[in-house]
């Protein structure tokens, strides 16, 4: 009996000791085994995470922490606690120009999962520790610095303010990797400067602003000028082209017109030209030895058939009738037979000059002979 009572303490003894030996890491968390004593090899933190589910660690030679991986959220802002004074965690800095100036701002950040251990080694597994002693410190250094180069006005711009973050984001993120952590964003609320400072600053950015207006006005102004301007130079090219186009119609039309006028007037003088050699080749024939028969001819192929009478009149009232037919018929017999005399008798002549010729020629060669034969 006491032997088996014994027993179950022993087993008792040895679950607790187990159950005290696991331990769980929930989804959100990480966890990092530590060695406290190792006779056979080195302690300290493990250089491993452990990720969700039940691990098994041995104390007191090793034990377990637990580190939470979700995004961690840090307000550095400030709040009016009386009438118009400013209280709280706020971050004050210099610009460039040595105004001072106060900034709210919020930042969120985390634990890299896979490099726990870092930060368990190097600050420990308690979040509120990491956040005080590294993210807000290492946060509001860098900020006054990368933010303080920064002039008074420049901090006016959302831009450049946006451009320091991210440079400080950029900075502090390679610093605290090397110890497992992560800033995750950096958002700037609001910021203050001195009452007068910043009273002054607002008149001239209300003065500046309406500069702006202003010479956007006039900008506007001076587009819509240049947009008529445009217009009516267009509208006076579509005038020009259109008059362009319709003295190109009518200079088509008149060559159109002048082409065909000169073609006309080729035809017509060609035609013209025509007639004229045919009337001066006619020339040339009635001109010729036979030209005036065929007048004669063609006169009394005119007349025949027609009856012509003449009827003078006498001074003392005596009317004789003349035959014009028989007339005309008669001179033109006598027109046709004198010719034909004229004819014969150059006929003659040349028939008698030839004749000379041939008896000078033998008269020349009787003398001839003659002179030979002496």
């Amino acid at each position: 009996m006491r032997k088996a009572i014994w027993i179950l303490i022993v087993l008792g003894f040895l679950g607790l000791y187990f159950y005290t030996c696991t331990i769980h890491v929930d989804t959100n968390e990480v966890g990092v085994k530590i060695v406290y004593l190792n006779p056979f090899g080195e302690t300290g933190v493990v250089d491993k995470a452990y990720g969700t589910g039940y691990h098994f660690f041995f104390p007191p030679f090793t034990g377990f922490a637990k580190v939470k991986k979700t995004e961690q959220r840090l307000d550095m802002v400030a709040h009016k606690k009386s009438g118009e004074t400013w209280v709280g965690n706020d971050l004050k800095l210099k610009t460039s120009g040595g105004n001072d100036v106060w900034v709210d701002l919020i930042v969120t950040w985390k634990v890299i999962p896979e490099k726990a251990f870092l930060c368990v080694k190097e600050v420990g597994e308690d979040t509120s520790k990491i956040q005080t002693n590294i993210i807000k410190p290492e946060t509001r250094a860098a900020l006054r610095f990368f933010l303080g180069k920064l002039t008074s006005e420049e901090f006016y711009e959302a831009k450049k303010r946006q451009k320091a973050v991210e440079e400080t984001k950029k900075f502090l993120n390679k610093r605290l990797e090397k110890i497992g952590l992560k800033i995750t964003d950096i958002l700037l609320k609001d910021y203050r400067f001195n009452e007068r400072y910043q009273s002054a600053i607002e008149q001239r950015k209300v003065y500046e602003q309406k500069t702006l207006e202003y010479i956007a006005l006039t900008k506007a102004a001076m587009e819509d000028a240049k947009r008529k301007q445009f217009e009516a130079k267009a509208e006076a090219n579509k005038v020009v082209e259109k008059a362009k186009g319709e003295l190109e119609q009518a200079k088509l039309k008149g060559d159109a017109i002048l082409y065909a006028a000169q073609k006309n007037a080729e035809a017509l003088y060609a035609l013209k030209k025509a007639e004229a050699n045919a009337l001066t080749e006619l020339n040339k024939a009635l001109s010729g030895s036979g030209g005036e028969n065929l007048v004669a001819k063609r006169l009394l192929e005119s007349l025949k058939g027609k009856e012509i009478t003449i009827i003078p009149v006498s001074d003392n009232g005596t009317v004789s009738f003349v035959d014009i037919n028989s007339l005309l018929s008669n001179l033109a017999a006598n027109k046709v037979i004198k010719k034909i005399e004229e004819k014969k008798i150059i006929k003659q002549e040349k028939e008698i000059k030839s004749d000379k010729k041939n008896e000078d020629k033998k008269d020349i060669e009787k003398e001839t002979k003659k002179e030979k034969a002496d």
